[in-house]
């Protein structure tokens, strides 16, 4: 194999050669960056029909199957391979295949890191009031300003078309995709989110059900209470140690429940009586250790009423992210850098659960939120699904679209970075609830 040496007469040629060379890089870094830009510029009418097409479509979760293959057909133009109906376990989704997710790839033009894009675009009944026609065309936007640079970029884009978010916690979304092995490979992911304002902050609480059953044994209230177990005292006592348990935990978390069945008629002691929970914090080991005790809660009602408890825990529980602050400081001024204002810029008000935690919690990922309505206006609204067709919404979901393709093209180029924010991800999963 035959070597090159490069000898210079002085030092001043070494440093000149280096600056050339690290010019010469900038400005192949600048020009494919400008050719993602007008890539996506150049797209902007057919990606807002996309976006208007899934906005009318306002497909409830899991019936997504036009505005799927809309995005399905989208990709395969830009050149993606795509695959629909992925497997995943059958106790999460029926007959054990998600028919309205896809898996799209493209190679870049050697080894390198692979960065997945996330796409939702799920309905709720007032139709599309989260505005995931918006994380469906942003999304789709990134790809396609990345497509047109992959066959000179190392490494791999995977865009993932994840459905039925807003029924997330049953496990037919992220959790069936991630559990199918569909997420394999990904290094870092990015997916964005419509609202009122724009940030990298937000975070998504932990959760976990529980249903309570108990069983008792009916007798006249009046005449012989003395022969019956009432249920619906067990489930009293349950609610009465949840709310003194407030006091000692974690200011972020969140436990609430309601009564289901107590009982049919006030005259009967109740011989049985359900109730629904759900417990919430901003990590999941400390939503673990709260869900533990109001576990307890209902057997201490058991042991006190000598009603039988017949519970089991949920199958399926949304987690919360690992946020690396670096990550989402690199998304956010890549934002700026776009021309988002700082007067824009806030944190988050409200904390909800997605089973975006799930992915959230297994890779590193920022969710871009950016704003499409005025401040305050309250998500799954009717005012906020105005705002996902409005024209104000639309050009902050090119900007947002932009944004994460920018990201992405950088983390490709930079492996060394994709690894530091793999290592932050996992000392600070290491951390959690400490």
């Amino acid at each position: 194999m035959s070597q090159f040496h490069f000898r210079f007469r002085n030092p001043f040629q070494a440093v000149g050669f280096i600056l050339l060379f690290c010019f010469f890089l900038s400005t192949t870094v600048l020009a494919s960056e400008k050719e993602i830009l007008e890539a996506i510029d150049g797209a902007n009418q057919s990606l807002q029909q996309v976006s208007t097409k899934i906005f009318d479509f306002k497909e409830l979760s899991g019936e997504e199957v036009k505005s799927s293959q809309l995005l399905k057909e989208e990709l395969k133009r830009l050149g993606f391979k795509v695959s629909g109906d992925l497997r995943v376990p059958a106790d999460l989704v029926k007959g054990g295949v998600a028919t309205t997710a896809f898996r799209a790839e493209m190679e870049g033009k050697g080894p390198g890191p692979t960065v997945t894009i996330m796409l939702e675009y799920d309905a709720l009944p007032n139709g599309h009031s989260c505005g995931h026609n918006l994380i469906a065309s942003s999304g789709l936007a990134a790809a396609t300003g990345l497509a047109a640079v992959m066959k000179n970029t190392p490494g791999r884009i995977l865009v993932i078309g994840t459905p039925a978010e807003e029924i997330g916690s049953s496990g037919v979304g992220k959790v069936a995709l991630l559990e199918g092995g569909h997420f394999d490979g990904s290094d870092v992911v990015l997916i964005t989110h419509g609202g009122d304002r724009w940030n990298t902050d937000g975070r998504f609480l932990a959760m976990k059900r529980a249903t309570f059953v108990f069983k008792g044994k009916a007798a006249h209230a009046a005449a012989s209470p003395h022969k019956g177990v009432s249920a619906l005292d067990a489930l009293l006592l349950t609610f009465m140690g949840t709310d003194m348990l407030r006091e000692h935990v974690r200011q972020d978390v969140r436990i609430h429940g309601v009564i289901s069945k107590g009982g049919d008629r006030y005259n009967i002691v109740p011989d049985f009586a359900q109730g629904e929970f759900a417990v919430r914090a901003l990590d999941t080991a400390t939503m673990e250790d709260a869900y533990k005790k109001v576990v307890n809660c209902a057997r201490a009602g058991e042991l006190a009423t000598g009603a039988k408890l017949e519970f089991k825990e949920p199958r399926v529980f949304l987690k919360a992210p690992i946020t690396v602050a670096s990550y989402a400081k690199m998304v956010l001024d890549q934002a700026r850098a776009l021309g988002v204002a700082d007067d824009d810029i806030k944190p988050s008000a409200d904390s909800g659960s997605s089973d975006l935690g799930n992915v959230a919690y297994d890779y590193p990922t920022i969710n871009l939120a950016f704003k499409i309505a005025p401040e305050g206006t309250a998500g799954h609204s009717d005012a906020l699904r105005t705002a996902a067709a409005s024209d104000e919404g639309w050009k902050a979901t090119m900007v947002a679209g932009k944004t994460i393709a920018l990201v992405a093209y950088s983390l490709l180029n930079n492996p060394g970075k994709v690894r530091e924010i793999k290592e932050q991800f996992k000392v600070l999963k290491e951390k959690e609830g400490k």
